[in-house]
């Protein structure tokens, strides 16, 4: 089987032939206090190396497929552009990038085309211009509709386009939209998250992201609360949301395909499944990463760096495809093929001791398995690190 099924009576099975790309554009309006991704404030108004971060962009991807097999022959299904804040770049740049990737690559017949965008971006008028440039999806990053928990966060707020959000929805000329919301923080109550999710929710929209506010090392936040500057997450409200969203999204019409990730339909976020599915993919961008032809690499978090030597990685790495399975397929809830994935992937002794340890979660009601088909069922969620890591150092 050459492509993934995304049909909940069906397996997810492992997958070859094909790629993903994946464009981190770096800059934002300002940093977030929580975010650990790569990123650069610089205001309003687009960065003044934005060209030149374009043109990097092709130089490195010119560079990674003389130096890749798996680039050369695999077909791309899917484009991803992340941050930082895509949108803060103009539609005309992205225009071009994506016509270059299809004049230098072989491309899918339906390829999934992504970018992230913030409110204060959106406009009907720039979002048909995304789909002139050829996006067929986009991501927005809400967080939360309250100005308090905003600034908590310290993100950018525009309060005409938080209050415009709702028509732009409605009438966006992309019709495959996903959100991402927030909720734990400190100061919030359950009742303000579900409020928030229950206004997204009426306008059924296909795609829906629910993180909890975590620590992130290195980040202001993590500094913050260490040095008692700010409250810590709510951990007993996440832990109450957590348990509560699965039945909530069902009732609502949504699959719940990950532990934070809902959809309608079969709207999954086809490029991140294929992070969870061990599908190879190429990084592009500073502070980006990738994987190809068996091995990991991670670019420089620093534009300047990148700007200077694209196509040269600060880290490289082999994989460890049991470890890297573990990890990431088993944090998807869907129905999964496991002998697909261990047959394209693990020696037959170590996938041995992963379907025994499967095997122990079934015995205690973990899970749905009868040696092919495997699901998690809702009473892991709660210890769901620790049955993963139980898989990764499996013996």
């Amino acid at each position: 089987m050459n492509s993934i099924s995304t049909k909940s009576t069906r397996s997810l099975q492992a997958r070859k032939g094909y790629t993903g790309i994946y464009v981190h554009y770096p800059f934002c309006y300002q940093k977030c206090d929580y975010c650990d991704f790569f990123s650069e404030g610089i205001g309003e108004g687009r960065s003044n190396v934005e060209d030149l971060l374009f043109e990097s962009y092709k130089k490195e991807f010119l560079l990674k497929k003389a130096n890749s097999k798996e680039l050369k022959s695999a077909k791309v299904d899917t484009v991803f552009m992340g941050g930082g804040t895509p949108s803060k770049a103009s539609p005309e740049n992205w225009f071009r990038l994506l016509k270059f990737f299809r004049e230098e690559s072989d491309f899918s017949s339906d390829p999934e085309i992504s970018i992230e965008a913030n409110p204060e971006d959106l406009s009907l008028d720039f979002i048909q211009s995304l789909k002139e440039a050829g996006f067929n999806r986009l991501n927005i990053g809400v967080q939360t509709r309250s100005p308090r928990d905003l600034k908590f966060l310290g993100r950018y707020y525009d309060e005409n386009k938080y209050q415009n959000l709702k028509y732009i929805l409605q009438n966006s000329p992309i019709e495959r939209i996903g959100i991402d919301l927030m909720y734990g923080l400190p100061d919030s109550k359950k009742e303000d998250f579900l409020d928030d999710l229950d206004y997204f929710l009426d306008l059924q929209l296909n795609h829906i992201s629910l993180y909890s506010l975590t620590l992130e090392k290195g980040t202001s936040y993590s500094r913050n609360v260490k040095d008692k500057k700010a409250k810590p997450p709510n951990e007993e409200m996440q832990r109450d949301i957590l348990e509560l969203l699965p039945s909530l999204m069902r009732k609502r019409g949504y699959t719940w395909y990950e532990v934070s990730n809902y959809c309608k339909d079969e709207f999954f976020s086809r490029h991140n499944l294929r992070y969870w599915t061990y599908e190879s993919y190429l990084g592009l961008g500073p502070g980006a990463h990738g994987f190809l032809d068996g091995s990991r690499y991670g670019n420089p978090r620093n534009t300047s760096a990148y700007l200077k030597h694209p196509g040269r990685p600060s880290t490289e790495e082999s994989s460890s495809p049991r470890e890297e399975l573990a990890l990431s397929l088993f944090r998807l809830f869907l129905p999964i093929h496991i002998p697909s994935f261990l047959e394209a992937h693990i020696p037959p002794e170590t996938a041995k001791r992963m379907i025994s340890s499967l095997d122990a979660f079934a015995a205690k009601d973990y899970c749905d398995w009868d040696g092919s088909r495997f699901q998690w069922k809702p009473a892991a969620l709660l210890i769901l690190d620790d049955l993963i890591t139980e898989l990764a150092i499996s013996d």
